[in-house]
């Protein structure tokens, strides 16, 4: 074999190998919420039940969302990705299978006398279970929407 075809054969393979590792390579995850719950709500035909969550629940049914390039997973969930609509002092991420939402309000965007004492935002997670559904309420200081910003 010529020098000249092993260094075309040779190139040809590390631009295909670059790219294919750039086409695979996933993109860093970057945490935009993370909370604990404070209560847990189960609602079902038969009945609701509320239930002020001790720590180790708050632990297990802990808050995730992740952005990925201009994406967003639910970390804590499956890792269902999440559509993102701000709106207002609210912002909204939803899962268009159905599973559920996480709608999460910036109490900074209230005057500062009618702030509540604690953590900024406040959140409520929703989930569709069956014919029932489980809601959980929190609230957290880790919520940060420009992970990617320039």
């Amino acid at each position: 074999m010529s020098l000249t075809r092993v260094i075309r054969s040779s190139t040809g393979s590390v631009i295909t190998a670059l790219a294919l590792s750039l086409i695979a390579a996933p993109a860093a995850a970057q945490v935009v919420l993370d909370a604990k719950p404070t209560v847990k709500v189960e609602s079902a035909e038969g009945g609701t039940a509320r239930v002020v969550l001790d720590e180790s629940a708050r632990t297990e049914y802990r808050l995730t969302i992740v952005q990925k390039g201009q994406r967003y997973f639910w970390s804590s969930r499956e890792d269902r990705e999440l559509l993102h609509h701000p709106s207002g002092a609210f912002h909204y991420f939803i899962a268009p299978s159905g599973a559920g939402y996480i709608k999460v309000f910036d109490s900074h965007t209230l005057p500062s006398s009618l702030r509540d004492a604690g953590p900024r935002f406040r959140y409520m997670e929703h989930l569709t279970h069956w014919l029932g559904t489980v809601t959980y309420w929190g609230s957290t200081d880790k919520f940060r929407l420009d992970a990617h910003a320039p």
